[in-house]
């Protein structure tokens, strides 16, 4: 499930704002972290990266994610390595 920090950029995406919401928008959020689909996983794990929900992914952010990912599953030569792969990442996707 998605930590309460990504919920707080998939508000921001929805560009909703305040310390509360309603029960619309609370099942909103629940059909999304909770579809399998791949759609659905892609948009949350894009929601989760695109710190500044610019609908934009930048190389700093994939680098972040990386190092996040790494650090959580305690994989620290990914972690070393994470700016030369989100490098590749990014001249893969925008040559």
């Amino acid at each position: 499930m998605a930590s309460s920090f990504s919920l707080w950029k998939m508000y921001r995406r929805r560009d909703i704002h305040g310390d509360s919401i309603n029960k619309a928008q609370l099942k909103d959020f629940w059909d999304q972290i909770s579809d399998q689909s791949f759609d659905s996983r892609l948009r949350t794990i894009f929601d989760m990266v695109d710190k500044d929900a610019d609908g934009r992914i930048t190389e700093e952010e994939i680098k972040e994610i990386i190092c996040l990912s790494a650090t959580t599953n305690k994989l620290s030569n990914i972690q070393q390595q994470a700016e030369e792969y989100a490098a590749l990442i990014m001249e893969e996707l925008d040559p």
